[in-house]
């Protein structure tokens, strides 16, 4: 049972923690799970504690959750001062080096945990988590987390600061800062939110010296709480704030669906319904099937709610190809009714025709969107990469073949209604296909 803010407000009064607006924003939110990002003395522990603190009064158990138990003393330790001011608490353990913990006044319990530890315990749903220094987690242990939540219908407060704007940290931070699945959402507060140490906010002398001092990326990162797409990222004009909402009943809002396929079995058979209105390009679902046959994706195509609006669509030209057997293209028509059109789509042709709809070349604007529960496209474009650059080594030009199914899809279905973006010459236009 979360309490009336009324209740949060006053708590926070008689402790003494007024939050700036940065804050505000991530503790107003009604997400379950919350990723603060936070630039280095931000304030991040305090408002992670402070969140709690507000909170304890709502459940029965809670668990501070980081890489090593060291990593969670700092919003334990403002714990212990808000939880002392309110006279509540009955008694307290903090031996170094161990597990931390508190016993409430009125029978709730709050603990420090490490990762390790916490995927071991059985038996117990926290109410809440802080998960400290929460970049430095691995994913298994997101996931972990986010699943000791389900039986009590937890909440996940994430903070910390980036590790490089790599990782599933960076990666749900983008995601979750649009529309998604996960009832979550993303907060950025930068260093010069804290008035305290930074009085000139991003105007401050201290601020303007580091910002001269590091490397632009670098610098939105450890201080803006902004991760700055990797060089070696494909697709680095994607962003789910521009690109990715909700769209809900599809089927009734757009009449001229279309599919875009491409094949695949160990990597994945993806399949995206994909419709045009005016200018714009909206991409309304996905399949996306492991070691799945062209059955099986068919049959899970014909259980959306928009399959009967579906006539036609665009698949890889490796579609046409038997191996002594029917081809992808005389199966969908067999088993489907439905005409896929093909074409020999060059790499660089079809990036380039999604990049203008990523970002329109006259006005900078987005023109496609992708709706939030098509989760492998949105992942996909945050893990389709080039190759790393490596001293006195060459290196390919070509991405790295992975990551990139649901994209190759929506690249052929562009190219098929779009074209190319620049004509190539007869030489340039040899059909050849590259394995993408």
């Amino acid at each position: 049972m979360q309490l009336p803010r009324e209740v949060r407000d006053h708590l926070w009064a008689r402790v003494g923690y007024q939050p700036y607006a940065e804050q505000l924003a991530a503790h107003d939110s009604e997400a379950r799970i919350r990723l603060i990002a936070g630039g280095e003395r931000a304030g991040k522990s305090r408002s992670a504690a402070m969140e709690l603190a507000g909170r304890f009064l709502e459940g029965q158990l809670y668990w501070l959750v980081g890489p090593d138990y060291d990593l969670c003393r700092p919003e334990f330790a403002y714990l212990i001062e808000a939880l002392e001011a309110l006279d509540a608490i009955e008694t307290l353990a903090t031996p170094t080096g161990q597990s931390n913990r508190m016993l409430l006044r009125n029978g709730t319990v709050i603990a420090t945990r490490t990762a390790q530890r916490a995927m071991r315990l059985a038996g117990q749903a926290p109410d809440g988590i802080l998960g400290c220094e929460a970049a430095q987690l691995s994913y298994e242990a997101f996931l972990r987390l986010s699943g000791r939540l389900a039986e009590r219908r937890g909440w996940l407060w994430l903070s910390g600061t980036f590790e490089g704007s790599r990782g599933w940290y960076a990666e749900r931070f983008r995601a979750w800062q649009s529309d998604n699945p996960d009832e979550a959402a993303s907060f950025s507060v930068p260093s010069w939110a804290n008035r305290t140490l930074f009085p000139g906010g991003r105007a401050d002398p201290e601020i303007q010296r580091l910002e001269t001092t590091y490397p632009s990326d670098l610098f939105q990162e450890r201080f803006g709480g902004v991760p700055c797409p990797p060089v070696s990222l494909v697709f680095r004009e994607f962003e789910p704030a521009a690109h990715v909402r909700t769209i809900r009943d599809a089927h009734e809002s757009f009449d001229n669906i279309e599919i875009a396929v491409d094949p695949g079995y160990a990597g994945a058979y993806a399949v995206l319904a994909v419709a045009q209105r005016g200018p714009e390009v909206f991409v309304l679902d996905e399949v996306y099937l492991q070691y799945a046959m062209t059955s099986q994706v068919i049959e899970a195509c014909q259980r959306r709610s928009w399959w009967p609006h579906v006539r036609s669509g665009v698949i890889d030209i490796a579609g046409r190809q038997h191996h002594a057997m029917p081809s992808q293209i005389e199966v969908w028509m067999a088993q489907a009714r439905i005409r896929l059109r093909s074409h020999r789509v060059l790499l660089q042709d079809g990036m380039e025709r999604l990049r203008t709809f990523l970002r329109n070349p006259g006005t900078g604007e987005a023109r496609i969107t992708v709706n939030s529960r098509c989760q492998a496209l949105i992942r996909e474009f945050a893990n389709y990469r080039y190759h790393e650059p490596r001293e006195h080594h060459p290196v390919s030009e070509q991405p790295i073949d992975a990551d990139n199914h649901a994209i190759k899809a929506l690249c052929y279905w562009l190219y098929d209604r779009f074209g190319a973006v620049r004509p190539r010459g007869p030489r340039q236009s040899i059909p050849f296909r590259i394995t993408w």
